[in-house]
């Protein structure tokens, strides 16, 4: 598949998503102070699905909203990372697998986002933890599929990384680059 239908097929689930956020039904969680997945995969984990827990997590908020979103390699620390960020423990935060397995599936966010004042207005900060890369049964396209909508999805993209840089994770990095412009360059025009 090229770069164009990519983008098309990003843009499509993009409006799906916004589309979803403004028909969302009433809020039935009672304890957001927990993280919600927001993508899921779907049984054969080749595709992902979107999960109402977390878009009902989002659709409480009034504020406007920026996300930092934590990617990298699996087994890598990005779970740990955040729950340091949020100030919690590995009980209380993210999920923190202790075996080899990858203890995140999709993209989770923090049910309670952080309130700062950024720029003088008032936004609502989210954050937001995926499944690692190169974990055992998954293929790369699902790999890029995580990556790309993490990319897209958030304000702030911290990529974790246990050791040295490879080649990669520069292209993961140039590929974030290129959706970025693309996506500004779009909303810029």
């Amino acid at each position: 598949m090229d770069n164009n239908n990519n983008n098309n097929t990003l843009v499509s689930f993009l409006f799906l998503l916004l589309f979803i956020f403004s028909t969302a039904s009433s809020s039935t969680i009672v304890n957001f102070h927990q993280p919600f997945p927001i993508v899921e995969p779907d049984p054969g984990h080749t595709k992902l699905r979107l999960s109402p827990e977390g878009l009902e997590a989002i659709e409480k908020i009034t504020n406007p909203i920026a996300s930092v979103a934590v990617i990298g390699p699996y087994r890598s620390g990005k779970s740990f990372l955040l729950n340091q960020l949020l100030s919690l423990s590995c009980y209380e935060g993210f999920g923190v697998g202790h075996m080899r397995d990858t203890k995140t599936k999709g993209i989770w966010i923090w049910g309670t986002p952080i309130d700062l004042e950024i720029d003088g207005v008032k936004t609502s900060v989210f954050y937001i933890d995926t499944e690692g890369f190169e974990s055992i049964g998954k293929s790369n396209v699902y790999d890029d599929r995580i990556f790309a909508l993490a990319t897209v999805i958030s304000s702030v993209l911290i990529y974790n990384l246990p050791e040295t840089i490879r080649e990669a994770d520069i292209s993961r990095l140039s590929f974030a680059v290129e959706l970025a412009e693309e996506f500004y360059g779009r909303f810029a025009s």
